[in-house]
């Protein structure tokens, strides 16, 4: 079941599915759009980057990005708010992609009330916008702090990386770079290393014939194993299930 409603500068698009399902590659243009799980598991691409989120995850698509949305046969339902991005006053090139979950329950509620005034009216866009802005204040990225650090995560991903060399790179402790990086990044250091790691996996799947052992020294697992295990849980299925699929589609053992 798909429902699209639309308000001024603000279209809302709610998603309930339990068959494979992929949308068309869309163009974020001057908006931005804002996708949550309300249930089961998506794939999303994001330019050439790759994400999975899980009930009450949520990310952000920036303007001038492409992207497309994807599931397999588990049940799936999912809102995405795309308002233009001059909305968000400040907000602009600082949302965090990934942003922190959001309360599933209170979201169904909105929609519900939402929906049985028929988004009628400049009242409607306003608390669509007020929900949105409260539950996305805590994504703005640092990008003064943190920017660095990602240039060295981006550059040497393949490379054995100690969160104490990049704690220094922003003058911090260890245990608190790791809580900022958190809070600001939405991941952990090693969540954020570990998945550009698998995001150059899968193109290797995709497009080389190197072995899972080549591959995983290539990206800087220290075996197949090790790949094998990230790749399942954060795709849905092993590497050769995964290269088998061409990658078009999530796919579970």
């Amino acid at each position: 079941m798909e429902q699209l409603f639309t308000l001024p500068d603000i279209t809302i698009r709610y998603m309930s599915s339990n068959e494979d399902w992929t949308t068309e590659r869309e163009e974020s243009l001057e908006d931005i759009v804002w996708v949550l799980v309300l249930e089961g598991k998506i794939g999303i691409g994001v330019d050439a980057f790759e994400y999975r989120l899980q009930d009450s995850e949520s990310i952000v698509i920036q303007p001038n990005q492409s992207f497309r949305l994807f599931a397999d046969s588990t049940e799936t339902t999912y809102v995405s708010f795309r308002f233009a991005a001059s909305r968000l006053n400040g907000f602009e090139n600082k949302l965090n992609p990934t942003s922190p979950p959001v309360a599933v329950m209170s979201t169904r509620k909105l929609l519900g009330e939402w929906s049985s005034r028929w988004f009628l009216g400049i009242d409607s866009t306003v608390d669509v916008m007020t929900f949105i802005q409260h539950h996305l204040s805590d994504s703005i990225v640092d990008e003064n702090i943190f920017a660095p650090v990602l240039r060295v995560i981006h550059d040497s991903y393949h490379t054995e990386l100690r969160i104490e060399e990049l704690s220094r790179i922003v003058h911090q402790s260890k245990y608190q770079f790791i809580r900022s990086f958190r809070e600001r990044i939405g991941q952990t250091p090693y969540q954020y290393i570990t998945r550009q790691r698998l995001i150059h996996a899968k193109s290797l799947l995709r497009y080389s014939d190197l072995t899972l052992l080549a591959i995983s020294q290539e990206v800087g697992f220290n075996s197949p194993a090790q790949l094998n295990k990230h790749f399942a849980e954060w795709v849905g299925c092993t590497p050769a299930r995964f290269r088998e699929n061409k990658g078009h589609h999530l796919k579970r053992d």
